[in-house]
């Protein structure tokens, strides 16, 4: 068959992937110069050298992330650990300084590294209340399991933080700001409204994890790899119209100024929720209502030498350095690059902010980008399953995918699920391992 993939983040580059594997002849449309995936990554000048970053790091846990795991493997994409320490301290926006750090660990829930902490205060609430969130996830799934038939009465993560009586040290000064700024990607008030299995879910996953990993090669070799074999590729291009009949799907879209009309035996749709409902047809106006209930934030993203946005202290800069507003309601994680990718040769320190309190110094700046990321509540996993339903419909001739379409965590991990289960119903053959 003729499939067409609009969009080529993560799920439109596995679909892409999954259906040339199972012999469809794979047209992937993208509005951008470049692969959707690895498109905001740079080359930072080091003298004769460059140095490749991702931006925004990309990193994983195969716990965590299995099928993004077993994919990589499939497609043949080496990857690499990542040092995992970390470092927590306070940030005073007003004068853009930073405390010493309240805790240093290594893996999330090692304790290896805290002993000389626990003589603060601070710290001793925080790894108190870790090893109460160790010792009682489990329960609290299944008693949580027990009301996933009316998902209205499950607590949100806040309700549930609240009503189990966690620190605000432990919620603001370490689990918010390790969850917001890497796990999840979001801001507090969305971390308020995640439904609470979900994120406790992957606190069970991130329990006794396997090493924290990255791909050996960065993004834009992953993206390659997954489109090599694709048989049409159309960068720069905008898709103005998707519209189907009960045989056929056609797209109309735009490339140095023609317009083309193109026709298609089904047309996968791998954009983003909120782009999807700008060149659909009438006819999906059902599919519009849907799309248009998911909900998103914006992520900036910052790649600087600027040190006032790390620890005050270096003794105390790790890979990963958490920073927490005073007020309590935001964080921001830098990023030690060369910590991160410890095969650079520079005497400069780099660092990737995600989501910063301040902006770096204008001269330090080298790059910045701004994400969507999308939102996930009670309401999404209706949505989501209405989703579904809709793509039960008999001969369906256009289908959605993204890290939307799949509940959980709507990172790398969502979108290559979603971009499974379409194949598993457009009769691909699934790698082994699948998880879906």
């Amino acid at each position: 068959m003729q499939i067409a993939v609009i969009g080529t983040g993560i799920a439109g580059l596995t679909s892409a992937w999954l259906l040339h594997r199972s012999g469809h002849e794979v047209t992937l449309f993208e509005k951008q110069s470049s692969l959707g995936m690895a498109s905001h990554g740079i080359q930072i000048s080091n003298g004769s050298d460059s140095l490749c970053c991702d931006v925004p790091s990309r990193m994983f846990n195969p716990l965590l992330w299995p099928n993004l795991s077993n994919l990589y493997e499939w497609v043949g994409i080496e990857s690499t650990h990542v040092d995992p320490r970390k470092s927590f301290c306070d940030f005073e926006t007003s004068s853009k300084v930073a405390s010493k750090a309240i805790l240093k660990i290594g893996d999330t829930f090692d304790f290896s590294r805290v002993p000389q902490l626990l003589l603060l205060p601070t710290s001793r609430k925080i790894v108190t209340d870790i090893g109460k969130m160790i010792a009682s996830v489990e329960t609290e799934l299944e008693n949580l399991s027990g009301s996933r038939t009316a998902p209205a009465v499950t607590p949100n993560f806040k309700e549930f933080l609240e009503l189990n009586g966690y620190t605000n040290e432990f919620i603001y000064q370490f689990l918010y700001p390790a969850l917001s700024s890497t796990v999840c990607t979001c801001s507090y008030s969305g971390l308020d409204l995640y439904p609470a299995d979900i994120l406790l879910s992957a606190m069970r996953m991130l329990i006794g994890a396997k090493p924290l990993q990255r791909t050996t090669l960065g993004t834009q070799h992953t993206a390659d790899r997954l489109s090599q074999n694709v048989e049409f590729i159309h960068l720069n291009t905008t898709v103005s119209n998707v519209s189907s009949s009960n045989e056929k799907a056609y797209v109309d879209f735009q490339k140095s100024g023609k317009v083309t009309h193109q026709e298609f035996d089904h047309v996968i749709v791998a954009t983003q929720a909120n782009s999807a409902t700008n060149f659909l047809g009438s006819e999906f106006q059902l599919e519009k209502e849907v799309l248009g209930r998911f909900n998103y934030e914006d992520v900036f993203v910052n790649v600087h030498c600027d040190e006032q946005l790390m620890p005050a202290r270096q003794k105390d800069w790790a890979t990963f350095n958490f920073l927490s507003a005073r007020n309590d309601r935001a964080a921001m994680c830098s990023i030690w690059l060369n910590q991160f990718y410890p095969e650079w040769e520079t005497d400069n320190d780099y660092f990737q902010t995600i989501m910063p309190l301040t902006s770096p110094r204008p001269e330090t700046v080298i790059a910045t980008a701004k994400l969507q990321r999308p939102t996930v509540t009670h309401q999404t996993r209706s949505d989501i399953e209405q989703l579904l339903e809709l793509q039960r419909q008999p001969d369906r001739r256009v289908w959605f995918c993204g890290s939307y379409a799949s509940p959980g965590i709507p990172l790398l991990e969502s979108g290559v699920v979603s971009a499974l289960r379409l194949g598993k119903q457009l009769g691909c053959e699934l790698p082994d391992a699948c998880e879906i």
